[in-house]
Order: structure tokens, then C-alpha cells, then sequence
């Protein structure tokens, strides 16, 4: 943990930064959370460039057809990659604190009281690499924003969504699995309401399989935050 000490260079302009290597002023320019004034995808929360409800490619090919609303923060583009990046693949996991304030802004606005549920990670990955970055993201918003959180889903797939080609990841729904063990604890029945939370959207299958399973199980309304979206 000394590393966020060090002097750091801000990923956008290059010039010093905080911890998260961001500048203060590259953050209010290009880092505002969700911009409710802004038109979005009625369907994958997309900024829209036309004057229609749902982009061009929800249109066309909608892979999202369950959720009632999704909303991403941020574009991943350009310098934004080395945020996730920085997150996930370099282990920098104090990236969780920054990432649940910018998720609270939005669910603090639109969802307050509803409690969170984490998309789970491949079975075994806590135990090889010692840690999850959702997992992480939600315990902060647990703990320092006591916002519920509820582990109604297990995931049963190993492979990783990443490594899958458009194909392949819309081809059937069987990496995700209700918590049955939850149900069979006392004084437990399944909220009609929740907000799933993953790090990032890209072809919807994941987010649309998760609320598939959840609506199968009981929960009525499925809506689902996320940090980045590929765009």
C-alpha cells in the first residue's frame, strides 16, 4: 500500500495528481458521474446522439430485453481503460473507495434504500488471486455508505467473459445461478426490488443473464450501475 504515496503523473494531461491518478481538474471535466440532464439509451444507458429513446444498436440487435433501467457511469475510452485497468488488472484495489462514491452519487438519486446485488465472480478466482474488485466495491458501499447488500447470485461458469467472442457470449445463459441458500435461512424472502452492481457493460449478456435469473426467482424490477461502459 506504499505505492499510493508516490508521486503520481494524472493518466489524461500528465500533470500531478492524487492517489488514483487523476487530476482535479481532469476529473470535473471528464469524470462527472452519470449526467441525468444528458439523453440516455432507454435501453443500455448509452448517451444518445439522435433525438430517438433507444441508440441505433438496441434498435437493431437488443441484447438487454429484462432490465428496467442500466446506468453506466463512464465512456471506457482512451486514458479511462488504464482507470479499470489500474483496478482490476494491476491489483491497485483502494480504486474501490473512489469508484463507490461515484456509484453512490447515482443510486443515492435514483435507488435509495434498494439494496445492491454484486455480479459474483468466476468460481475459484478469490481463491487464486486473494481478492474480486466487485466484491471490493460493494463491501465499501456496504460499510462506509451502509447501503444493503444481498449475494442472491452464484456464478457457476469458470471461463472469463473477456477472453469470449459476441458470439459466444450470447450464446445461452448458464454461468449464473440463483443463491438457494439464501431462501433457506430464516426470515429470508427474496427483495422485489434490486440494483445489480459490475465493473463494466460491454455487449449487455452478462447484466441480461444476471437479471434473467433474478427475475426467474422472484424480484420483480432488476436495475443494474455500472463503472464504465464500452461504447
Amino acid at each position: 500500500m506504499n505505492e499510493i504515496f508516490l508521486f503520481k503523473k494524472c493518466l489524461c494531461c500528465g500533470n500531478p495528481s492524487g492517489i488514483f491518478q487523476i487530476c482535479k481538474k481532469c476529473e470535473k471535466d471528464f469524470l462527472v458521474p452519470y449526467d441525468f440532464a444528458v439523453a440516455h439509451c432507454a435501453v443500455c444507458g448509452k448517451k444518445l446522439i439522435s433525438e430517438n429513446d433507444i441508440c441505433c444498436e438496441c434498435r437493431e440487435n437488443a441484447v438487454i430485453q429484462n432490465l428496467d433501467s442500466v446506468y453506466p457511469l463512464f465512456s471506457y475510452k482512451i486514458w479511462k481503460k488504464d482507470l479499470l485497468f489500474n483496478w482490476k488488472m494491476l491489483g491497485k484495489r483502494y480504486y474501490a473507495f473512489y469508484f463507490a462514491a461515484k456509484i453512490f452519487s447515482v443510486y443515492d438519486k435514483k435507488f435509495k434504500g434498494l439494496p445492491l446485488v454484486p455480479v459474483p465472480p468466476r468460481p475459484l478466482k478469490i481463491y487464486k488471486k486473494g481478492w474480486d474488485q466487485i466484491r471490493d466495491l460493494v463491501n465499501v458501499l456496504k460499510i462506509f455508505y451502509k447501503i444493503p447488500v444481498v449475494p442472491l447470485l452464484i456464478r457457476t461458469e469458470k471461463n472469463e467473459q473477456k477472453k469470449k467472442n459476441r458470439s459466444e457470449r450470447l450464446n445461452g445463459n448458464t454461468a449464473y445461478r440463483f443463491n438457494q441458500k439464501l431462501l433457506r435461512k430464516k426470515q429470508f424472502s427474496s427483495p422485489k426490488e434490486v440494483v445489480l452492481i459490475d465493473d463494466i457493460l460491454t455487449t449487455g449478456v452478462t447484466v441480461e443473464n444476471c437479471c434473467e435469473v433474478l427475475k426467474k426467482n422472484g424480484v420483480e424490477k432488476v436495475h443494474a450501475i455500472t463503472v464504465f461502459i464500452a461504447d
